[in-house]
């Protein structure tokens, strides 16, 4: 695909792409898991897990692993878990993270959080390095029926900020992020990490190594102030 230009918004993914994340999910699923007497090993939770939201994730354990639980209460558990961990051990950020939000601040880009998380799970990384203030528009899985791969995320936030898809640009991680913006047509850029490398993004619009690589890219095709 070729980069359409002339971008003036950025949509960023949270998990394993603002936030360093993935192994800490990894944890607090293996921590409820075990409690059932199951678990999931590094290579499946790259390839199945990185990058799901808990409501597809849930229905995926309870039918491999045969789990005696809701959907509901397994994802309320997850949910539980995850902001009890989060706000007891603040997760770190990724490298340029901060960076490349005062950047597009400074270049009056605007930003919008799209995240298959949903808000409770976030709230406490949000609040420990005060981040709310960087982003216009902040979409979760709450926000919509169908999260991510689907594109309802991806075109509700092009509906918050009042663009064309052809005037953002997405940073994400994984394939399923890779597929919800390509769904709603926004030119993407994928970082993988080492949950996600393995992952086909292939559809992505590029293919870098990091944030710091990404600003760079879109202040190369951004539209004039």
């Amino acid at each position: 695909m070729q980069p359409s230009g002339k971008y003036r918004v950025v949509l960023f993914d949270f998990d394993g792409t603002l936030a360093d994340s993935e192994s800490a999910h990894h944890r607090v699923w293996n921590e409820i898991l075990g409690e059932m007497g199951a678990h999931i090993d590094d290579e499946e939770y790259k390839r199945e897990s990185s990058g799901t939201p808990v409501t597809q994730e849930v229905e995926r354990l309870i039918r491999t692993r045969g789990l005696d639980i809701s959907p509901q209460a397994l994802v309320d558990r997850k949910v539980e878990r995850t902001v009890a961990s989060f706000t007891e051990n603040p997760i770190a950020l990724m490298d340029h993270a901060l960076e490349i939000l005062e950047w597009c601040r400074a270049r009056g880009l605007a930003t919008a959080l799209v995240t298959g998380s949903g808000r409770e799970e976030i709230a406490p990384t949000i609040e420990h390095y005060d981040l709310a203030g960087f982003f216009d528009h902040v979409v979760t899985r709450n926000d919509v029926t169908h999260s991510k791969p689907h594109p309802d995320c991806y075109l509700k936030a092009l509906g918050l900020c009042g663009i064309e898809a052809d005037q953002a640009v997405a940073i994400e991680d994984t394939r399923h992020g890779v597929d919800a913006a390509c769904a709603a047509g926004i030119d993407v850029i994928v970082i993988p990490n080492a949950y996600s490398c393995g992952q086909d993004t292939s559809r992505a619009t590029a293919r870098l190594e990091s944030l710091a690589q990404a600003r760079d890219w879109i202040d190369a095709r951004r539209a004039p102030r």
